[in-house]
């Protein structure tokens, strides 16, 4: 982020808010001072430093050791947003005949790539799910779990935020995974094992994370210990022999005390919600019944018929052809009533994750002839409909498609016919969060390529975090044009009001003729001091009108105080007319004077508030909880900030600054809760400190006092440092080595130094030496600039003898060899040395992971080649970023001869001083490239020579 005090105003971004102390004024009699903004430009560090607070996960033994306080991260985790209160179902209108008001929906949905390395409230990346379709869902399951990371996931803090500003539940996830995706027993074990006194300790630790985080219950998956994974295999493996007999270690013992452990579970916290995934029996077979059965019922209901689980998620395969003769849902009904439980707290699962709307599904099964459905729905990874984009607004499109249905407009849903999509508003309601006021609304999906403050863009830094996500319209979308007026909706990044985006509706509008958008769906009273307002913009000038509705079924058109122009304008509704009403949807008409063909109209603001607050917020106690720099240079920081917490009604949210030299502000980001992270922050220039300051906003946009200034040291890297590798380090008389400069990039010369070579010096950045005598010698390189010079002498480094002619030899073929992990055998430490790229070494769990080769005996070795993940085949954000490698000649003492920070390569070949070694000890301190903590080595090839020496 550079200063930009030095360029013309309209590079400079200006505008006057109402910042107090060091940012405004201190008194209302003072003026308010003009605030100049330095625009933020794009970070070119993206990936989380290595103090990047991180989204918890654990194995069930790391989870018992957990403890709040003892975490760093913990508070970074937490949700401060309570869960909304929606209407009551049965209150809502409907917006065709086949709604249905007692069916539910669940989203099982993938909110982050990986279980391990999210953000809790994203960073300056764009890329997000940004869902926003929450009106049509009940709860949301926060999807994750592997065997690489860890099983008991909690939703990511900015997840619960969304949801419940949304008055949706969030559930975390308890997954065992199947024996063959590296699932263990011992897992499940350790999850069900009890105290002296008879109790479940994992149980009390469920509900701690749950009620600090702030999130409403778990989800459990139990799928360990099978080795069937598909309908097939099932029909297969029933066919020789039961199920339960082939899979080793699972019981009837682990069925019996899963259900104990839900039934304590509920009787500690019955306000947290369990919902059971229909896998195991309650005989302690994996055996998927697809439906509410005899054999899966011990979960729903306890022996005496009372409600265990609250709810259960029924296997996918309902709706395929052979099992459709069944009717499972059907029977599920049926079943469900028999042991005096409603139906609607069964959800018939579809899997959506491969095909999205594409998916068949038999949905003559799932409702009745009338249409109503057995029991509710429940979507498999529904976030097909973002991995699935190519961008945003395909992303968006995908999402009408999936949500609402083909035509982008629920009221025109009917029951499918065939197998095909009907989109979800055919059987859901439109449900509502908008109750209380103040109800402002920015439009904010969560992310960003910009960021804008009351209309002007101060940051070009992209950015992503699901808690700012306003609440979005309810209703996506319903128009009744006048004749010829034809618009749509699209999500602008490049304008916007507040935040990263607004609502652009761009068509044809014809002269004097009306459109009316219908968006909210609301159910908030007007009182007296109730202040409606809107701004938008467009690119003709447009007469704006509020349209609302009421609890007794009449609409009444307000009319703005002035019209709509093409720079941001704020227009008012005078609300006096109808004071006292209860007001149940929110639309606009919107008309123009002329023709126009090529319209835009941008809605940047809707904002439903009662009388300004007089009160005035403040900060205070802002401080650097930690900083970490680059470890090659110190460009760039990871910085965490926290603050004492604001607790007006009135906050909003806080925003944090970069302090320039030239007094300018540059905004780094924003964030509802008192503590905040900034992801690769760019020195700038030779500067040693760096100033920051917090500014908190409340409902109405005004911005209060600025909080303590804090500053920053950075190291001074004025200095270059001296960095380079050599292609071989043993070769033979007459052999060619070629170096590689690798210092810092503030280098501005280098000087290399090679001792016994053809050459004595060179300044060139790859220089090519050849060795004509046997010897051991150094390499110095020098790096320098205006500020010093810095030498880096590799002693020696280079062995030159006639042992060394022609290739190297490959001395780790098949050789003992031991990790500290592994995930099943045949992901074992040998085949990380079995000379294939079909086969690897995989370890689970939290990282290091280290795996140790013995040589047999003492050899002489200078090299060490490594294929990573995906030199076998897998994606290049597996490879491994951060390994080092040590040697050791009696398997006790070892020496660090290579430390790699930024690997990204899918083959790697690290060269050291050539010495006699048998132990090679390989750590994987970051297996890769972002989240997953496992670590994936296809190959280890250690080169040298056979003999211990070389003399």
């Amino acid at each position: 982020m550079k200063v930009l005090a030095k360029k013309s105003l309209p590079q400079i971004l200006l505008f006057s808010v109402a910042l107090l102390g060091v940012a405004g004024c201190s008194t209302t009699e003072e003026k308010s001072q003009s605030v100049t903004y330095s625009e933020t430009e794009k970070s070119p560090v993206e990936k989380g430093m290595e103090n990047q607070p991180e989204v918890s996960y654990w194995f069930p033994e790391e989870l018992l050791e957990w403890e709040f306080a003892e975490d760093p991260d913990a508070k970074y985790n937490v949700s401060h947003f309570p869960l909304a209160k929606r209407v009551e179902k049965s209150k809502l209108p409907k917006s065709n005949e086949t709604q249905n008001d007692e069916m539910k929906v669940v989203a099982l949905s993938i909110m982050n790539s990986s279980t391990s390395g999210n953000s809790p409230r994203g960073l300056n990346t764009f890329d997000a799910n940004v869902f926003s379709n929450w009106q049509y869902i009940d709860q949301l399951v926060y999807w994750g779990g592997s065997s690489g990371e860890g099983i008991i996931v909690p939703p990511s803090a900015d997840v619960i935020d969304a949801a419940h500003k949304n008055g949706v539940p969030v559930l975390g996830t308890v997954f065992f995974p199947q024996t063959a995706h590296g699932g263990k027993i011992e897992w499940l074990d350790t999850f069900l094992e009890k105290d002296a006194n008879g109790h479940f300790p994992i149980v009390d630790k469920l509900i701690e994370v749950s009620q600090v985080y702030g999130f409403d219950g778990w989800f459990i998956n139990q799928e360990t210990d099978t080795k069937v994974t598909s309908f097939d295999d099932v029909a297969a493996e029933k066919e020789q022999t039961n199920v339960a007999d082939a899979e080793e270690g699972l019981s009837k013992k682990h069925a019996d005390l899963m259900q104990e452990l839900i039934a304590e579970f509920k009787t500690k916290s019955e306000d947290q919600e369990i919902m059971w995934y229909d896998s195991m029996t309650g005989e302690g077979e994996m055996d998927w019944q697809n439906a509410l059965t005899d054999k899966n019922k011990a979960y729903f209901v306890d022996t005496e018929m009372n409600p265990l689980a609250d709810s259960m998620f029924l296997n996918f395969w309902w709706t395929t052809d052979k099992l459709a003769d069944q009717e499972l849902l059907k029977s599920s009904r049926d079943k469900a009533k028999e042991v005096g439980r409603s139906p609607y707290d069964l959800y018939a699962g579809i899997d959506v994750q491969e095909n999205g709307y594409m998916t068949p599904v038999k949905w003559d099964l799932f409702t009745n002839e009338s249409g109503v459905p057995y029991t509710s729905l429940g979507l498999y990874v529904p976030s097909w409909t973002y991995t699935s984009a190519n961008n945003p607004d395909e992303f968006q499109e995908k999402e009408s498609m999936f949500w609402v249905n083909g035509k982008g407009d629920s009221r025109q849903g009917s029951l499918p016919e065939n197998n095909e999509w009907p989109g979800i508003s055919t059987f859901a309601v439109e449900q509502t969060a908008v109750t209380n006021i103040p109800f402002t609304t920015n439009f904010n999906l969560g992310n960003g390529y910009n960021y804008f403050i009351e209309g002007e863009k101060v940051s070009s830094r992209n950015w992503h975090n699901r808690s700012l996500q306003d609440i979005m319209p309810t209703y996506r979308w319903q128009f009744d044009h006048g004749k010829g007026n034809e618009l749509v909706v699209l999500m602008d990044y490049a304008d916007a009001y507040n935040g990263g985006n607004s609502m652009k509706l761009r068509g044809t509008m014809q002269k004097e003729t009306p459109s009316l958008l219908k968006l909210y769906s609301t159910q908030f009273t007007l009182e007296n001091d109730i202040t409606i307002s809107t701004t938008a913009k467009a690119t003709s000038e447009t007469e704006l009108k509020l349209v609302l509705g009421f609890e007794d079924g009449a609409t009444k058109k307000l009319a703005a105080n002035r019209k709509i122009g093409t720079d941001w304008t704020t227009v008012t509704f005078d609300t006096k007319s109808v004071t006292g009403k209860v007001v149940t949807s929110i639309s606009y008409e919107l008309q123009t004077s002329e023709d126009v063909a090529g319209y835009d109209f941008h809605l940047g603001q809707l904002a439903v508030r009662g009388e300004q607050a007089k009160t005035k917020l403040a900060v205070s106690g802002v401080s650097i909880e930690d900083a970490v720099f680059d470890e090659e240079e110190s460009n760039y920081a990871g910085v965490r900030f926290v603050w004492e917490e604001v607790t007006s009604e009135d906050f909003s949210h806080y925003e944090i600054y970069r302090v320039n030299e030239d007094d300018t502000r540059s905004f780094l980001g924003a964030t509802p809760i008192n503590n905040f992270y900034v992801n690769g922050l760019e020195r700038d220039g030779d500067d040693n400190q760096t100033i920051f300051e917090v500014v908190p906003v409340d409902q109405y946009d005004v911005r209060g006092k600025a909080s303590n200034q804090v500053t920053l040291e950075w190291p001074d890297n004025r200095v270059p440092k001296a960095n380079f590798t050599a292609s071989r380090t043993l070769i033979a008389p007459g052999e060619t080595v070629t170096f590689q400069n690798l210092s810092s990039t503030n280098t501005e010369e280098i000087t290399w130094e090679f001792k016994g070579a053809d050459i004595e010096t060179s300044k060139e950045d790859a220089p090519a030496v050849t060795y004509s005598k046997a010897g051991v010698y150094s390499v110095k390189l020098t790096a320098t600039n205006k500020s010093g010079e810095t030498p880096l002498e590799m002693e020696q480094l280079i062995t030159v003898t006639d042992k060394a002619k022609g290739e190297l030899t490959l001395l780790s073929q098949d050789v003992s060899v031991e990790a500290s992990s592994f995930v099943n055998d045949g992901e074992a430490p040998k085949f990380a040395v079995d000379g294939k790229l079909d086969t690897k070494w995989c370890a689970v769990g939290a990282a290091p992971h280290s795996i140790t080769l013995d040589l047999g005996t003492v050899r002489t070795v200078s090299e060490v080649h490594i294929d990573h993940a995906e030199a076998g085949g897998e994606g290049a954000g597996m490879n491994s970023k951060a390994y080092t490698i040590e040697v050791s000649e009696d398997g006790q003492e070892f020496t660090q001869v290579t430390r790699v920070l930024t690997n990204d390569q899918a083959s790697t070949v690290d060269t050291f001083a050539a010495g006699p070694i048998r132990f090679v000890r390989l750590t994987l301190d970051k297996p890769t490239q972002e989240a997953d903590s496992a670590a994936r080595i296809y190959e280890i090839g250690v080169y040298g020579l056979e003999t211990p020496s070389i003399d």
